[in-house]
Order: C-alpha cells, then structure tokens, then sequence
C-alpha cells in the first residue's frame, strides 16, 4: 500500500465501528438513612406498582401483562394474575373489593385480589358507525369513587357502579369530551355532594356530578398533564411547568367557567408529570421536573429577601393558602425527577417506624437513575436563593432551598430505571424497579 492509500484506509477504519455508548453515571447517594425492609424480585421488569393501604398489598404489573399481589409488610407473592392479554396495563387502581386493569384493549378489568382472577371485563368501545368497524381506544386513565370507578379512553370517560357480586360491574353514565382526557380525579368527601370527578382536556378542567352532568367549567390555555384536590383547592401542573390553582369556595358556580384563582411557578424546570396534596397543616404540593419543587399552603412566614418587592406577587401569612415562593429540592440527577410522594401520618395512632414525635411532612423523590431521596421541605434550615441575576434583584424570582435528609439508590449501586415510587406505611418507602425488583426501605428519624 501507499503512504496516501494508507492514510485513507486508517481514515476509513476509525469510521468504520460506532464507539460504544458511555455508560449511565452512577447514581449519588451519600447520605444514607435507609435501611433495606424487603426485597422481592419477580420474573420480568415492572412496569406500574399500586398500593391498597386498606388491603394491606401492592399490586406489581409486569412487562409480560402478569399482576403479582404482594403483601406490603414483608414483600412476599400471594398470588400472580396471569391476564389474557399480554400487554401490561395502562393504569391501576384499587377498589375496597377488586383491583382495576386497564388496557390497550378498551377494557377495564376487574381482577379478584385473593386469588388473581378477572371477575369482570368491562369495554369502553365505541359503538360503531354505519359501514365502519368499532373504535377501540386504549384506558390511560382510572379512579375509583365511592363504590365505583370512573375510567377514561381517549374522548370517552364511563362512571360504573361496582358490586361484591354479580353483575360485579354497572355502567351508570358515559361522557364524551369534545378532546382528548389528560388527566382525571376524584372530589374530595367534602366536595363529593356537589361533583364527583373532574377531567382536563383542551382548554381546561371539567367538574361531573355524579349523576354525569357537567356543572362547572375551570378554564385555563395550557394543556394540563396531571390534577390533584384537596378541601377545596383544585390544582393542576401543566406541561410549561405552572402549578394552576381553583379555589372552588370561590369559583365553583353551576355553569360558570372561571380562570384559575392563583398560578405558581417554582422556575427549577417543573414538568407536570406528577403532582402531590400533603394533607398535614394546610396542606402542601409537591411536583416533579428537573428539581422536585413544594409550595407551602401551612401559613408559615418564611421571611426572603425578594418577597413582596419587584413585582412578585404579594403574600400574607394564611393557613390554608399557597406561598407563591417555592421551596426547591436541591439536587441535580441526569433526567430530573420522575416521582413525588407525601409520607402518610397516622392520626391519634402513636408513632409509627422510622417517626418522631413532632416531625413536619417528610417527602420522597425518586430521579430517572433510580435514587430515592427523602426532604422535609416544610422545615428548617431553608436557604434563600432566586432564579436570575443577583446584580439585578428587580428581575430575580424568589426561591427558598431546601437539602435531603436520607437516600438510598438501587442496591447494586449503578444506574437502575425504575417505574414507581410508593410509602407503604409511615417510614417505609418503596420503589419498583425495571430490573422487576421491588424495593421497600425503613426511613431512620
């Protein structure tokens, strides 16, 4: 060969092969404070984990369209459902009698949870049209009511009534939106007599009565991607980060369509993705994105800097109503965080594990590498900080900081995709795992 021909075959062979991909950066978790309770592994990857605290199991949907019930004090398998169809569900949800499957088939399942088998399939197809074959659209979405559920499948949203026995399940009304459904919840016990579930499509939020007759509309121009309620502040996260919220004491009226009452901003890169009430002291909300952020609803008079100056909007110390500065969770993973979940708290029941005695709420996170990490937002320290130029505070947006107390990442310690995160009980958190792991930690004090 000559030297010329030389260099164009070395110039060819470097191209030749692709370079092998880097591999995932190792999870950080430093901090520890979470001890492993149970570990259980099924056979394929995990796709969804529910938990039925009344039940007392967790319900692990499979990449094969298996359910395992596992039992959440010790994690072992009471039973496997192996379903017909081999797609794993879009959503779960229990009720006080069955678990809800819901499928890419249009169908929603109800699945006995002693011992795995469908007792009922209920389809959401559309009828058809003259000359056309019937419209089957998958069930993305499935909340349960007081003795039924309400399911949503592209346009159409069903209400059915369930029961112990058969008929096991009764279609009571069906809607049909004029977009897609984004999202779908149940009211509150306090609400429930004057609507029962609200849906967001295009354009905004719709608020059902149980007898299936819309009675308000709460209309917004950002498209809404999860919904959460609690007494009588309706909340949802949007795509461009807004946290929108209703008061309904003041914008529920038959008929009316009312803007939203507040709109919060954390400006740490919020996604929508998933949105969580803290029920404790007022109340707080969580929302995943690059950074988990909270906002406050307590009353607690967290002096900063920028408060009330430079157009930000102004504050005063109410229990039961939103401080517009958020409260960021500090820490930066790869992807941001994928999940938000509030440790529930026995009332009048003691202290559970892994409590103490005058804690404020304790939050978990779990980022896209498979971290658990666990804060509490609502307390001190709190760093003041902003989002924007400090040379320039007329421009800056407001942020108090808050660090984690525990974490813990998948035992191997690598990079891990996980697909649920879930407090089984006060101070036992859990996460499902792609590897079909199923993970429960004991949160020290």
């Amino acid at each position: 060969w000559s030297e010329p021909m030389l260099a164009v075959k070395r110039a060819f062979s470097r191209g030749s092969g692709s370079a092998a991909p880097a591999p995932p950066p190792k999870p950080s978790a430093t901090l520890g404070g979470l001890e492993i309770l149970f570990r259980t592994r099924l056979d394929e990857c995990l796709v969804d984990v529910v938990h039925s605290p009344e039940r007392g199991v967790l319900a692990a949907a499979t990449a094969d369209g298996a359910i395992a019930i596992v039992d959440a004090t010790d994690g072992q398998v009471k039973v496997v459902a192996e379903l017909d169809e081999e797609e794993p569900p879009n959503a779960m949800a229990f009720t006080p009698e069955f678990l809800l499957h819901c499928g890419e088939d249009g169908c929603v399942r109800l699945v006995a949870v002693d011992n795995g088998t469908v007792v009922h399939s209920h389809s959401m197809t559309e009828a058809a049209e003259e000359g056309k074959r019937p419209r089957c659209r998958a069930v993305d979405g499935v909340v349960p009511l007081d003795g039924a559920f309400v399911a949503a499948a592209g346009c159409l949203v069903h209400a059915c009534r369930v029961h112990a026995a058969a008929p096991f399940c009764e279609l009571e009304h069906v809607l049909r939106a004029e977009a897609h459904v984004d999202a779908i919840c149940a009211a509150p016990a306090r609400e429930a007599t004057r609507w029962s579930y609200a849906f967001a499509l295009k354009g905004g939020v719709r608020l059902v009565s149980r007898q299936g007759q819309p009675v308000c509309e709460l209309r917004t121009g950002s498209m809404i991607r999860s919904l959460g309620v609690f007494e009588h502040w309706l909340a949802a996260a949007t795509y461009d980060g807004a946290v929108l919220l209703w008061d309904l004491e003041a914008s529920f009226f038959p008929g009316a369509q009312a803007a939203p009452t507040v709109t919060l901003r954390s400006f740490c890169g919020s996604d929508g993705k998933e949105l969580c009430w803290n029920t404790e002291g007022g109340g707080a909300i969580a929302v995943s994105g690059s950074r988990a952020a909270v906002f406050d609803f307590t009353g607690q008079n967290v002096p900063h800097p920028y408060r009330n100056k430079y157009g930000v909007a102004p504050w005063t110390p109410r229990r039961g109503h939103p401080d517009p500065v958020p409260r960021v969770c500090m820490h930066s993973a790869p992807g941001g965080v994928q999940s938000v979940a509030w440790e529930p708290r026995r009332q009048g029941a003691g202290q559970a594990e892994g409590s103490a005695e005058g804690m404020s709420p304790r939050l978990a996170t779990l980022d896209k590498q498979g971290a658990v990490r666990v804060w509490q937002p609502l307390s001190l320290p709190l760093r003041k900080g902003g989002n924007g130029n400090p040379s320039q505070p007329q421009l800056m947006k407001p942020q108090f900081y808050t660090f984690p107390r525990q974490d813990a990442a998948h035992p191997t310690g690598e990079s891990v995709d996980a697909c649920a995160l879930l407090w089984l009980r006060e101070g036992v958190v859990a996460v499902g795992y792609s590897t079909g792991e199923l993970i429960a930690w004991r949160v020290a004090a």
